[in-house]
């Protein structure tokens, strides 16, 4: 079980990498009035799936685990899958700037978070 704790609490780093990046070039891309190449989209999945492999590993370890985490550190992880969720559906905006502004502001928020659910006491 060790080795699942050590991946989960370094592969903290790749979602907050991730999700910092991609959102804030979608930030700039949106404040820059311009539309977001296919690459970005694909970019962002990639942040996104970050957060649900990372999800898998806390489950793994709050199953296995005999000392739970914080009620904060679980809250992160929830808050994060359900943004995406909720942001999702927004995918099929007609409004191509606004749809860049829900999905780069959301991911960048998850990023900023990350780093404090990275570094938040976790019992």
């Amino acid at each position: 079980m060790h080795t699942v704790k050590l991946i989960h609490e370094n592969w903290a780093y790749v979602v907050i990498a991730s999700n910092l990046v991609v959102g804030g070039i979608g930030a700039y891309l949106w404040r820059k009035d311009r539309i977001a190449p296919r690459n970005w989209w694909i970019a962002l999945g990639a942040a996104w799936a970050t957060i649900y492999v990372q999800g898998l590993l806390g489950l793994i370890l709050y199953s296995k685990e005999t000392s739970k985490p914080s009620l904060k550190h679980t809250f992160y992880g929830f808050l994060f899958v359900v943004i995406t969720i909720a942001i999702y559906p927004l995918r099929s905006e007609e409004k191509q700037r606004s749809r860049l502004a829900a999905f780069a502001f959301a991911t960048l928020f998850i990023g900023i978070v990350a780093i404090r659910a990275r570094f938040a006491p976790v019992h």
